[in-house]
């Protein structure tokens, strides 16, 4: 990343904070929230760990000290209910209760038993985990999280490496510096066909000459049974490989999705009918991917757009808010869609 596009997102960051700022404290953000206050809002966690976690994408972390503020919040100030009774209400066409909002965590990261969840149980908060069924057969990692392995533990301090004939130097010696290179490799490799892909990674790993993790990041499905007898637990489907639908055919899609369904069912011994869009922006599913799901017996499917809901909602295009690692004003900013989340 060149020291101007730093600079911007740094500076983009910078003015958010501002805006945010003025929008709490000049009262602006109590009219809206009295405006939208019957717009419930579907939040979206991923990880839940210490922020410099070396395992995981750094932007899927919320820390652990956020993350029960956060909670305790919306425990005192919100009407926390779970995904599928929001999502009832949607159905019913009805008028949509005040101060609605329901959580949800993609992926199935470990941290989310042994970190979130006892947060969850002492608030009596519910909650959806949406889980990918090929990775907890594995017990492996996504890539974006395997590739914020390789360059947090990097043996070198600088990495030099060629993408489509442009060669791209990365400082590693500050944990700001490997943040940078991890967010920008990451949008790189993000466009890359798995092939391509796993050649990148394959460089990588011989540039940055880091052994294999030592750590285990992803739930088994020996922990999915046990939070499957509680229920403040609910499951949804987020495909067996976290390939974007987008990407590969539709008889794929179709044994992507239904693999993941079989499985959790299975597991927990309930049915699955609500699904997650790996990615899941505007370009990474359609008309045939939701008609798709609707024939697989899916009610309702979350995108990764942000917004609120309202009763015109289409359910198969469920927008959430990404939640920020802040517990101030920034998050509160969040609950009436202030984000710079992009769709």
């Amino acid at each position: 990343m060149s020291y101007i596009s730093r600079f911007m997102l740094k500076a983009i960051r910078a003015l958010f904070r501002v805006l945010c700022f003025i929008t709490y404290f000049s009262g602006l953000y109590y009219i809206i929230y009295l405006l939208r206050r019957r717009h419930p809002v579907i939040l979206m966690y991923h990880s839940v760990n210490d922020r410099s976690y070396p395992y995981i994408y750094p932007d899927n972390i919320v820390s652990v000290e956020n993350f029960e503020r956060q909670i305790a919040y919306l425990a005192s100030r919100r009407r926390v209910i779970s995904l599928p009774e929001l999502i009832g209400y949607v159905r019913g066409g009805g008028r949509l209760p005040a101060d609605t909002v329901a959580i949800t965590f993609d992926d199935g990261y470990y941290d989310f038993y042994s970190k979130a969840y006892p947060i969850l149980k002492k608030y009596n908060i519910p909650c959806t985990l949406f889980l990918i069924s090929g990775i907890l057969d594995s017990g492996g990692m996504k890539w974006e999280d395997y590739l914020a392995f390789l360059i947090n533990n990097s043996r070198v301090d600088d990495l030099m490496i060629d993408i489509d004939g442009r060669i791209r130097v990365y400082n590693l010696r500050s944990h700001e510096g490997r943040v940078e290179c991890i967010r920008d490799l990451n949008s790189i490799l993000l466009d890359m066909d798995e092939d391509e892909r796993g050649r990148m990674i394959s460089e990588l790993e011989l540039q940055v000459g880091c052994s294999k993790p030592s750590e285990r990041v992803m739930l088994t499905w020996s922990e999915v049974k046990i939070l499957s007898m509680d229920s403040l637990v609910s499951f949804g489907c987020h495909t067996h490989s976290h390939r974007s639908l987008k990407t590969i055919s539709l008889k794929e899609i179709e044994e992507e999705v239904s693999i993941c369904k079989g499985k959790v069912e299975s597991l927990t011994g309930r049915r699955c009918s609500i699904f997650s869009y790996p990615i899941g922006k505007r370009k990474d599913f359609d008309q045939s991917i939701k008609e798709i799901l609707r024939r697989l017996g899916f009610e309702a499917a979350c995108t990764t757009i942000p917004g609120a809901i309202s009763r015109d909602t289409d359910l198969y295009e469920l927008r959430r808010i990404s939640v920020p690692d802040d517990s101030s004003y920034i998050f509160k900013c969040a609950l009436i869609g202030l984000t710079l989340q992009r769709g």
